[in-house]
């Protein structure tokens, strides 16, 4: 990984990311027209049908922008950069099949699975270190984690959508201040353009959605630049900063599936128990809850930058957000026992 200053090419840098934003407005005022609805169900918030896709916009534009910004900077694609684009377009490409006409969750799980050993395997394999079983193993494990998790949380509107913004713009910012490589922070700068030029159509009235292909896509490289940070030498506790940055959705996830256990429900199954679906039962409106998931990853970020960047406490860190993330779990519980008829 080659160290860059940002001030080389920044005219040239400026130019390509707003023509990708751009693009990728255009792009979905595009799918828009493809009339590929998302019709209203017993899981849905919303009440009349939305065109869906929106990810594809997200995905044309990232894995064309991303090699055309490493060139502007000289950088080669090694295999982690080779690997992570054809993942994201195979897991793409499956998710807008999935988007069209849905699949079995098994089916769904081994193409996430089989895009994370792509990816984690690139990774190593770029990184020099060889390739081992417990390494691919516990790689594969976080990406498929983290593309359940954006997947999950994709059901209000912008509340995904943003918050991969923001962790995209922190990790940019992050590795930027870091002297990292074009490879780290010009693929989150890419990713939050794509995502940018999407999310007027998405918050806070949903013209579009951004579907399996967008959410999957968004956690599939949300894990994998947590991956590239874990092995940037300039940062303090690098492995720790993507868990920090997403730590609300990650717990929003994580205590759902356990609660579901707990109460033997599949875990398979198609559900509204989230924290933030509760809360919407319960009455809260849409644009308050996102604007709170929005906050939580914001918090994270800023967590994430004192622990990379000034080599704080990872769990001294973690008190902030966490402590933001206890208090509103408490406040939808409050929420939901209020409301007649609605049971966790």
């Amino acid at each position: 990984m080659t160290l860059v200053h940002f001030p080389q090419g920044t005219l040239l840098t400026a130019a390509l990311l707003l023509a990708a934003a751009t693009g990728s407005a255009l792009l979905s005022r595009r799918v828009i027209g493809l009339h590929v609805m998302d019709y209203p169900g017993s899981r849905s918030a919303h009440a009349a049908p939305v065109p869906k896709g929106g990810g594809l916009a997200i995905l044309i534009v990232f894995v064309t922008g991303v090699p055309l910004l490493q060139r502007v900077f000289h950088h080669h694609p090694d295999a982690a950069d080779i690997t992570l684009l054809a993942a994201t377009v195979w897991l793409g490409l499956f998710c807008w099949r999935d988007d069209m006409r849905p699949m079995p969750p098994l089916w769904k799980l081994g193409a996430q699975g089989a895009a994370a050993v792509l990816v984690a395997w690139g990774g190593m394999v770029a990184a020099g270190h060889g390739v081992n079983a417990p390494g691919l193993a516990w790689r594969t494990l976080w990406l498929v984690m983290v593309c359940n998790t954006l997947n999950f949380m994709d059901g209000l509107n912008g509340l995904a959508s943003g918050c991969t913004l923001i962790a995209a713009l922190a990790t940019a910012g992050i590795c930027l201040a870091a002297q990292g490589s074009v490879q780290v922070w010009g693929t989150a700068l890419m990713l939050a353009t794509a995502i940018a030029g999407f999310l007027p159509f998405n918050f806070p009235r949903a013209r579009l959605f951004m579907g399996d292909v967008g959410s999957q896509c968004c956690g599939l490289v949300l894990g994998a630049l947590g991956l590239y940070m874990a092995q940037l030498p300039q940062l303090a506790h690098g492995g720790w900063l993507m868990p920090l940055m997403l730590c609300g959705l990650l717990a929003d996830v994580v205590l759902t599936l356990l609660r579901r256990a707990w109460l033997r429900r599949s875990l398979m199954q198609a559900h509204r128990e989230h924290i933030y679906q509760m809360a919407h039962r319960a009455g809260m409106q849409d644009t308050h809850i996102t604007w709170h998931a929005w906050a939580g990853t914001l918090c994270g970020s800023l967590a994430a930058m004192a622990v990379g960047l000034h080599g704080a406490s990872p769990v001294v860190a973690l008190v902030v957000p966490g402590s933001m993330q206890l208090a509103w779990m408490a406040g939808v519980s409050l929420l939901v026992r209020r409301k007649s008829g609605l049971r966790w």
